[in-house]
């Protein structure tokens, strides 16, 4: 094979010229603590930190051995390319911090290119659409000038650590949210090591480097033989549920509650080790694939869908000792017995309800106050406390699972490591929850109910992962490094915690009602009629067909699905994946809830029904993404008709909106822009607000009556943002219409 041409730095080379400790080692490595110390030994801390990630991630990338591994889309279809991810976690740093006002950016199209992942909203929400990804070599040169800006800005005297640093006081001045930022990108990035590793062992095999299995070092035991589970019987108890406010390290939103949040577990029984690929095999024996009263609904339709045999990573391969393989990083090895299976959750429940049927109990997987009972009793310490892992976590023992009887917690083994655990409990806003305003939407998309908790963490778990109270979520049908134990205890219903999340999102809600409400007393719905004009407009004057629409900022995505009854196919894009929460909710599963404030005070459920619009049938040509309108995506062009009504106050560089839109619309198609032109100074500069006459700006924007002809005459309507359920601030919105020559 050709070499690939990474410019990543060697262990010398990187202690050389950025001044690292020659010393250090990437398989053990501890999130630094914020709440104490002297400030520039932290300081320092926190720079090896960002280092030490950046140089153990690339590491994932060397396992493979061609274009063709970094390009090849993954057969489930449900992740990016490799490339994506190479270049994902770099970009990210500078996003966040350009978001934060702390730098400028490197590469304006890697920037926007990498910054949107996939979303694990639904099976297969992976758009087949075409992406010109750049080389190996140009996103390698371009994650290089990334750790050399990050290091310059670190090592800038500016930039104090005022300590302690947590998430109040993470926005209070430049010097906190530089080193905020740059724990956000370092744990972010720990994230990506453990998902990036999942993709590099779903490659085929002739795409990955079997000699890099010399660093990703598998543990070197197994047996044919796995030890008998048993069950154990664990006192109920009270525990604490969530990071305090003041942690001594950093936290994801999620993590966090605030006050306190006890929770009381009733008494249970456990099982003593995690489920080995032994005990599973009873469930693929008994013919579990096949047989629907194992499983619940949703994974029923997961296994009609998938027609899955056995575990996702088991190879089937007769001329094996027990007929089948393990696929691990680089290496097939022959199925050990005695390591954990690793399943998605709807195996997971699937497996427990075959296992309480087999030994007449009912048996479940534990929840998130369960597992974290265990964990308190028998590992008590935190990362950033012990001095060796108490498990197979952290990279610290093996590059790989290792028996399921290696690492004893108290009477259980492998609380903590190995692989991740699933919970019964879905992921939910502790109380206190509030978004961190330079990563908002971490977590509001997963409290739809759809994605749970795992917990424990696995051996690639590393940072913010391996501590107690992170809280990590995946859709049900996801694979990870995933395990199970089951529990034989009372029964549980973990979606009560669900209701916390009425209110929870007050901008969401406003934007849902703003679109959704039939009207605003005498006020009618602006997105309905905003569609209604454009679709009316298009079909007079534009010189094309009607293929492709692009609704930008389209929020809750009204205007998007109007649009879907005349065009085929309409790109509803928002700058934030929290306001697209609803258009995916009625998309996917035809209804959204969201709340408003009553005539008391009182937040109050509402809904919207997708049945109850005549584009209920057309919905599905709608696809949502989350995209800067003044840095879209390549493969956001070619469309007939753009409609951008809400987008120019919200950006950051509302005079460059329009050329940029112009580039994306074909030939004779239409362009639709305006707004209420009330311009903020805390979102853009003055000199990049539209004033005067706004048709005339935006026309000289656009490239004047050599690039544009303007149809009709200015569209004004009155656009009712809703304050409460009774009130609203009505603007007046001016649009312009536009045909492209």
């Amino acid at each position: 094979m050709t070499q690939l041409p990474f410019t990543h730095l060697t262990h010398e080379q990187a202690t050389v010229r950025y001044g690292l400790d020659p010393d250090r080692n990437l398989f053990k490595t501890t999130t630094p603590q914020v709440c104490c110390g002297e400030q520039f030994q932290k300081k320092e801390e926190i720079r090896q930190y960002v280092h030490a990630t950046m140089e153990v991630y690339e590491k994932v990338f060397e396992c493979l051995n061609s274009t063709e591994s970094f390009l090849i889309q993954p057969v489930h279809k449900l992740r990016h390319p490799l490339i994506f991810y190479y270049g994902h976690t770099a970009t990210f740093f500078i996003n966040k911090l350009v978001v934060a006002g702390l730098t400028t950016r490197v590469n304006p199209a890697f920037e926007e290119m990498f910054a949107v992942g996939v979303d694990e909203m639904s099976w297969d929400d992976l758009n087949d659409a075409h992406y010109n990804w750049p080389t190996i070599a140009e996103v390698s040169a371009y994650r290089l000038a990334v750790r050399d800006r990050l290091d310059a800005l670190m090592r800038e005297s500016k930039f104090e650590l005022n300590l302690p640093l947590t998430f109040a006081s993470s926005t209070q001045e430049d010097a906190n949210s530089l080193w905020w930022v740059m724990l956000m990108g370092a744990e972010h990035e720990r994230i990506h090591l453990e998902t990036a590793s999942v993709h590099v062992r779903e490659l085929p095999m002739h795409l990955v480097l079997p000699e890099m299995a010399s660093f990703w070092t598998r543990c070197p035991e197994s047996n044919d033989a796995a030890p008998t589970n048993e069950m154990i019987e664990v006192d109920g108890g009270s525990v604490e549920v969530g990071r305090a406010t003041d942690s001594s390290v950093y936290g994801w939103d999620c993590d966090y509650a605030v006050g306190g949040n006890k929770h009381a577990v009733a008494p249970f029984k456990a099982s003593k080790f995690l489920v080995s690929n032994a005990e599973f095999f009873a469930f693929v024996k008994a013919d579990g694939y096949r047989r629907q009263e194992f499983w619940d609904a949703e994974g029923w339709s997961w296994v009609e869908w998938k027609k899955p045999q056995h575990p996702w990573f088991w190879v089937r391969d007769d001329s094996r000792v027990n007929g089948y393989a393990l696929r691990l990083q680089t290496e097939l090895i022959d199925l050990p017995w005695n390591w954990p299976v690793e399943v998605n959750h709807l195996e997971a429940r699937a497996f427990c309800t075959f296992k309480g049927q087999a030994t007449g109990k009912k048996l479940r997987l534990p929840t998130e106050a369960e597992w974290l009972l265990l964990r308190d009793r028998y590992v008590k310490q935190d990362q950033f406390e012990w001095g060796n892992a108490p498990g197979n976590v952290n990279l610290e023992h093996y590059r790989s699972s290792c028996p399921v009887d290696k690492f004893a917690n108290g009477p259980f083994f492998d609380i903590v490591g190995n692989v991740w655990q699933h919970t019964e409990t879905p992921v939910y806003p502790y109380p206190g929850f509030a978004v961190h305003p330079y990563y908002d939407d971490f977590s509001m998309p997963t409290f739809d109910g759809r994605h749970y908790c795992m917990k424990g963490g696995a051996w690639v778990s590393t940072g913010n992962e391996a501590t107690r109270d992170a809280r990590f979520a995946f859709r049900r049908h996801f694979f990870q490094f995933i395990g199970i134990r089951y529990v034989d205890g009372s029964d549980v219903n973990e979606t009560s915690h669900l209701r916390n999340v009425l209110g929870m999102d007050p901008e969401v809600d406003a934007v849902t009602d703003f679109g959704f409400r039939a009207s605003f007393g005498p006020v009618g719905n602006a997105s309905e009629t905003l569609a209604k004009t454009a679709a009316a407009l298009f079909a007079k004057h534009a010189k094309v067909p009607a293929r492709r629409a692009l609704d930008l900022a389209c929020g809750a995505g009204r205007v998007s699905f109007e649009l879907t009854e005349t065009f085929e196919t309409v790109i509803g894009s928002d700058l934030t994946a929290r306001r697209l929460i609803p258009a995916f909710a009625l998309r996917e599963r035809g209804s959204a809830s969201y709340s408003v404030v009553d005539e008391n005070g009182q937040r109050v459920a509402r809904a919207v029904d997708a049945s109850a619009f005549p584009w209920n049938g057309t919905r599905e040509r709608a696809y949502f993404y989350q995209a800067d309108p003044a840095n879209m995506h390549g493969h956001m062009s070619n469309f007939d008709l753009i409609v951008a009504w809400n987008v120019l106050e919200r950006s950051y560089r509302p005079t460059a909106i329009p050329a940029h839109l112009l580039s994306r619309l074909n030939r004779g198609g239409m362009l639709i822009i305006g707004g209420h032109f009330e311009f903020n100074e805390t979102l853009s500069a003055r000199e990049t607000w539209i004033t005067g006459n706004k048709q005339d700006a935006l026309v000289a924007l656009l490239g004047g009556a050599a690039a544009v002809e303007v149809v009709g005459e200015p569209i004004v309507l009155h656009a009712a943002y809703p304050e409460s359920e009774t009130s609203a601030e009505v603007k007046r919105v001016t649009l312009v219409a536009i045909i492209k020559k």
